[in-house]
């Protein structure tokens, strides 16, 4: 009997899991590269870093993160050179000094070593993603064939998302205030993260950003629309599809026809290589899981555990009650055949954590699964992707003012609203690529006069996050897909099986 995909994702999730906590990075090692020679530092009790006869800084034997990250900050803004690497041992209390180091790293661990395998997947679905968006959006458009009709689904889409978004960001914030996270931490805790994660805080804290709706608005506008598609950026490239689709209504349909058969031949053709490579899906979702488990482990869970749980409740409230009653009452779809047609694109979701990287499997369930025609799922998909991020927003929401709550800061009401405000607008704000949510976070953090250093108290468990936020961020994708058919009258027959 042929297993069905979508189990084998799930099993591939669960081994990947046992393999990674089987072959995990050894935390208590590092590689130290010095003089063209490999050592292995290991059972330390202090490492310091020192150029000439100042010391930079120290580190005990628990900042194997730390030791890495410091060394890779050095060397990233040039001032690695001269630097000694002083390592104390407390059997026999010797001091070991290396220099002329060139690199320092984790010790190697097959659990970690098999990520370029799910690399490869994500890759071909972002490889995918650019052409089938820009193809299937320019045959929607040009299927509409009135502006009013497009402007009424614009603005209908729009409104939807505003919506949840609200929704999302106040219920993170009134289950933070209840549950308050932050109140369970202790001081050696906050200590211990700050310390570890310090470096890897750096860049974002230092890029200076100010969110601006008019700029926002303004770059949506490519003045090279080729430059956008070779960028990725799904604003630019859904405003000169929609445009070119729309333009093709307005001239002879002799010309046009051509024009739309070639695109819709491209759109037929990145489906089916979506269908081709979701195969791999189960070997890659073993890979990356397994990689991130033997990387991160579950250790700094028992820290954060009050912190990720009101993510989880947060994320769990919106994904799977709010979103879910929306597609009943909205969509009159029911919501269990609604998530048994979309298995894998949670799947691919939760073990990409990407939304842009999971748009070419998006679009081809909504279409063929969940009963969305083209002209719609082609509009609403790549538009969702870019800006509705419920769950960025809500996550966001909550890291602020679990921050504040670290830092004794206690938020008066104009503060609360503040937060509010900020996360509904940089969570659609926030780009679909990696590292842009921490950038944001400064954003929210500057808004109320919170330290942004705190933001080293949560990067440990981004990774585990970012993948649940992300499955929800393209729940409410596919959501609004579901609702937006449904209000055009052109919802079609959900498809439960394989």
């Amino acid at each position: 009997m042929k297993i069905k995909l979508h189990i084998q994702i799930l099993i591939g999730f669960i081994l990947g899991i046992i393999f990674g906590a089987v072959f995990s990075v050894n935390t208590g090692s590092f590689l130290l590269t010095a003089k063209n020679s490999e050592i292995e530092i290991k059972d330390w009790q202090q490492v310091s870093f020192s150029k000439g006869d100042s010391t930079l800084v120290s580190f005990n034997e628990s900042s194997q993160s730390g030791i890495i990250r410091y060394f890779e900050s050095l060397k990233k803004d040039k001032k690695s050179e001269g630097v000694k690497i002083n390592v104390v041992y407390p059997a026999s209390g010797e001091i070991h000094t290396y220099e002329n180091i060139s690199s320092i790293q984790k010790t190697s661990s097959i659990g970690a070593d098999i990520k370029p395998i799910g690399e490869i997947f994500i890759r071909l679905l972002n490889m995918i993603a650019v052409p089938l968006v820009l193809a299937s959006l320019i045959v929607g458009a040009a299927s509409l064939h009135d502006v009013k009709h497009l402007a009424k689904l614009g603005g209908k889409l729009m409104a939807l998302f505003l919506f949840t978004s609200v929704i999302s960001v106040a219920l993170a914030q009134v289950l933070t205030v209840v549950i308050q996270p932050g109140m369970h931490m202790t001081p050696e805790a906050k200590t211990r993260l700050v310390e570890a994660y310090r470096d890897e805080i750096k860049a974002p804290v230092q890029q200076e950003y100010k969110m601006d709706l008019v700029e926002f608005l303004v770059n949506i506008v490519p003045k090279n629309p080729f430059k956008g598609l070779a960028e990725g950026d799904f604003l630019q490239i859904v405003l000169f599809a929609i445009l070119t689709g729309l333009v093709l209504c307005y001239i002879p349909k002799e010309r046009a026809k051509p024009v739309i058969a070639f695109f819709e031949g491209i759109t037929q053709a990145m489906i089916k290589l979506v269908e081709k490579v979701i195969l791999m899906a189960p070997l890659a979702v073993f890979a990356l899981i397994s990689a991130t488990v033997a990387e991160f482990g579950f250790s700094i869970l028992g820290t954060l555990f009050w912190y990720a749980l009101t993510c989880f409740i947060a994320l769990a409230l919106v994904g799977f009650v709010l979103y879910p009653a929306l597609v009943k009452f909205l969509g009159k779809v029911s919501p269990i055949q609604y998530f048994l047609a979309q298995k894998q694109v949670m799947a691919v979701a939760f073990t990409t954590s990407s939304s842009s990287a999971t748009l070419p499997v998006t679009i081809d369930v909504t279409e063929n699964k969940l009963g969305v025609p083209n002209k719609i799922a082609a509009f609403v998909l790549p538009i969702g992707t870019t800006v509705n991020k419920d769950g960025t927003a809500l996550y966001q929401a909550v890291a602020a003012i679990f921050i504040a709550q670290v830092y004794g800061f206690d938020l008066s009401l104009a503060q609360q609203f503040t937060i509010f405000i900020t996360c509904v607008i940089t969570g659609a704000a926030t780009a679909p690529v990696a590292g842009a949510g921490l950038i944001m976070l400064v954003v929210v953090l500057n808004a109320v006069g919170l330290p942004v250093e705190g933001i080293a108290l949560i990067v440990g468990v981004d990774r585990i996050i970012n993948m649940c936020r992300s499955t929800v961020n393209v729940i409410g994708d596919t959501m609004a897909s579901v609702v937006i058919a449904k209000s055009e009258g052109e919802l079609g027959e959900i498809k439960v099986k394989d």
